[in-house]
């Protein structure tokens, strides 16, 4: 890591160089990263003309032979319910999902993946995969893994 580039980054952001604490400066940071992220994200999916939630729904239930209800997919993907409802409904009208009555519980809805959503998400996936293993390209995998180890245990 060179230490004086990253510092010379730092004081020509004018997010990064109003940092006071380290703390303050890892927020900004993240939220910076984040930012970045979305927007390289955005144009990904946008080619494929889906989002990035709608992907992740995608990928979860191509996972899932017997589908899964409305709450454990908004519980997964750490999404409220109210967003998810419409993320599904989109993905409904496109004709990638469909919500099928449970047999246990008619008053809830399992959620499977069509023919025509699980075409997509096999197009989509290898070249996902690639990008996301192209966007820390930067950081050594060690960096990578330590960094990612650091943010799990902050979070829990």
């Amino acid at each position: 890591m060179n230490t004086l580039h990253i510092k010379k980054l730092i004081a020509q952001n004018k997010t990064l160089n109003k940092s006071k604490t380290p703390a303050e400066l890892l927020v900004r940071a993240l939220a910076l990263l984040y930012t970045k992220a979305e927007k390289v994200s955005d144009a990904f999916f946008s080619a494929h003309g889906i989002t990035d939630a709608q992907y992740n729904v995608l990928a979860l239930l191509a996972e899932e032979d017997d589908g899964i209800n409305q709450l454990n997919i908004s519980l997964r993907m750490l999404v409220s319910q109210g967003n998810i409802t419409r993320i599904l409904d989109k993905l409904v009208k496109a004709g990638l999902i469909k919500r099928v009555e449970d047999k246990n519980d008619r008053r809830h809805k399992r959620i499977f993946i069509t023919p025509k959503g699980r075409k997509l998400h096999e197009q989509i996936k290898p070249e996902y995969d690639k990008f996301i293993r192209a966007l820390p390209k930067k950081l050594s995998e060690s960096v990578q893994k330590n960094t990612a180890y650091a943010l799990i245990e902050w979070a829990h």
